[in-house]
Order: structure tokens, then C-alpha cells, then sequence
């Protein structure tokens, strides 16, 4: 009987827990525990608005009711001749995305290479980025308003006045214009971030060979900070399509016409002023399948160019 009886003793035995593990399982559950409010907070402040702006889309929704009308909405979007227009604006504001990085690798350059009062430049160049979209916009509608401070200095030259936010492209230029000018010095902080892990002596070995500053900038810098030039170029396309309504809004108001009106202020407009709540989440889902296109080619696109750097 004591023989038959050692095997359920040793399985009995091996089936507890040692306290090691006894350990990891309560610390497991403790951390589970401690991501709970982090995820309902996910759950109800994204993904449930999410898919409630997917369902609206598909209905005829007034805020209050609603109706199942399958894609109806999106037959309308693209029978509306507005939605070219808007889309067309989109696409000529991303010409502000080249110019951010150019405006940013420029500044972070001279803050880098420590110019003659490099400090101030770096303290005035970090000032657009604490400042609201909101104060940005009303700072630039001032200054080109007729008779604002452009045309005080056109004045001097002997230039008459001009009505820039008359015109629809230089209502354009001067949207532009506030995006990069509030956009440039986040760059410009992300690319010194990288820059200051590039290894100096690299440039040592380069000037040794003769190699001018401008070739150190384009075979060693821009080489070794193109991941950080690859993920502002994302950004800032991301940002363009989301996020440029406090510009359009205070600066022109979409004016002249639909000429800077950009998606994200028409489904504002169509949303809240028209009161069409699933036409609107149509437009915010049309959104995001071309913002999630722009950066899924962005992204398939970058390696091929880090391959080639690298050979």
C-alpha cells in the first residue's frame, strides 16, 4: 500500500505552486488590475466613438435619430463636386510637409553647429511650437489683413496693397505659411535629438579627408538622421489631413469660397452648421482611410530609401 501510494503523493506535490510562482501569478493580476482603468479609458474615449462614427456613417443621422441607409452617404460624397475641391486643397496644403523639414533641419543645423547667438535662435525658434494653432491663425490673419503689417512693409518698397485673404491662392500661401511657421520647431527638436547621437567622429575622419561642410551635411547628417526626417515627414502629412481646422477657421474660414477649406473643416461645417451627422461621419471615415493610405505608402516607401542610403 505505502508503494502504490508514493506516485499520487509526488503528483499531488508537483501540482502545487512553489511561492515563486505563487509570485509572479499575483503580480500578473496586479498588473492586469492597474491597466484596467487605462483601457476603459481607451474603450470609451476611442473605440467606442469609433465605431459609433463607422455605424452613423452607413445612416441618416440628426443627432437624436437615426436610419439605416446603407452607403448611401458616400454616393453623395462623391456625386458632391465640393469634395474635389476640398480633397484638391488638401493635397496642395501637404506642399507645407517639405518645407517643415527644410525649415526644421536648417534650424536645428545652426543650433547644432553652435552659430553666433545660436541660444536665441534656438529659444525664438521653440516659441511657434508652445503657441496654440488658434493664436497662430490670428496672428497671421492680422498681419495680412489689408493695411496689417505686410502691407506696411510692401508700402516701402512702392507695392500697393494687396487683399491676400482675397485671393484663393494667396489665402493658400498664407494658410502655408502658419502651418510651417508653427510646425518647424517641434522639427527642429526631434532632429537635434538625432543629430546629437551621430558619432563626431565621423566628421573628424571627413575633414581629415578634405570633405566640405556641405558635404558632411549631405553624406553624414542627413544619412544619419533620415529616420527622424522619415517620422516628422509622417507627422506632418497625418497632421495636415487632421489637424489644420483652427488655421482654416481663424485665418480664412475656408474662404474665399472652398478655396482653403480643408476635409476636416467641410465635415465641421457639414457636421455642425448643416446638422447632417451621418453625411459628416462618412466625410470622418473618408478621412481616415486616406490619411491611413497616405501613411501606410509613406511607410512602405522609407526602407527602400534606407537600404539604399546604407549601400
Amino acid at each position: 500500500m505505502s508503494r502504490k501510494s508514493r506516485p499520487a503523493t509526488v503528483r499531488s506535490t508537483s501540482l502545487q505552486a512553489t511561492p515563486l510562482e505563487r509570485t509572479r501569478r499575483k503580480r500578473n493580476i496586479f498588473s492586469y488590475v492597474a491597466l484596467l482603468p487605462a483601457a476603459l479609458l481607451v474603450l470609451g474615449l476611442m473605440v467606442l466613438p469609433i465605431g459609433a462614427t463607422v455605424w452613423h456613417s452607413f445612416t441618416n443621422w440628426d443627432g437624436v435619430n437615426s436610419t439605416f441607409i446603407g452607403l448611401k452617404n458616400f454616393e453623395l460624397i462623391f456625386h458632391n463636386p465640393i469634395i474635389y475641391q476640398v480633397l484638391l486643397n488638401s493635397l496642395i496644403f501637404l506642399i507645407s510637409v517639405p518645407l517643415i523639414l527644410v525649415a526644421s533641419l536648417i534650424a536645428a543645423v545652426l543650433v547644432y553647429e553652435k552659430v553666433l547667438g545660436w541660444r536665441v535662435f534656438r529659444f525664438l525658434f521653440f516659441i511657434p511650437m508652445v503657441l496654440s494653432p488658434v493664436i497662430v491663425g490670428v496672428l497671421f490673419s492680422t498681419f495680412f489683413l489689408p493695411g496689417g503689417a505686410v502691407d506696411q512693409v510692401l508700402r516701402v518698397f512702392g507695392l500697393g496693397n494687396f487683399s491676400w485673404l482675397g485671393n484663393p491662392w494667396s489665402a493658400r500661401v498664407v494658410v502655408i505659411l502658419a502651418l510651417v511657421w508653427a510646425s518647424f520647431g517641434f522639427g527642429m527638436v526631434v532632429l537635434l535629438s538625432a543629430m546629437s547621437t551621430v558619432d563626431t567622429a565621423l566628421y573628424d575622419a571627413a575633414a581629415i579627408d578634405g570633405a566640405s561642410w556641405w558635404r558632411r551635411l549631405r553624406s553624414i547628417t542627413i544619412p544619419m538622421i533620415s529616420g527622424s526626417l522619415q517620422f516628422l515627414s509622417v507627422i506632418n502629412v497625418i497632421y495636415t489631413f487632421t489637424s489644420l481646422f483652427a488655421f482654416v477657421y481663424v485665418i480664412t474660414a475656408g474662404g474665399p469660397g472652398f478655396s482653403t477649406t480643408t476635409v476636416d473643416y467641410y465635415t465641421y461645417i457639414t457636421t455642425f452648421e448643416n446638422g447632417q451627422f451621418g453625411y459628416g461621419a462618412a466625410l470622418a471615415l473618408l478621412l481616415f482611410l486616406i490619411v491611413l493610405t497616405l501613411t501606410i505608402a509613406q511607410v512602405k516607401l522609407f526602407p527602400n530609401r534606407e537600404v539604399q542610403q546604407g549601400s
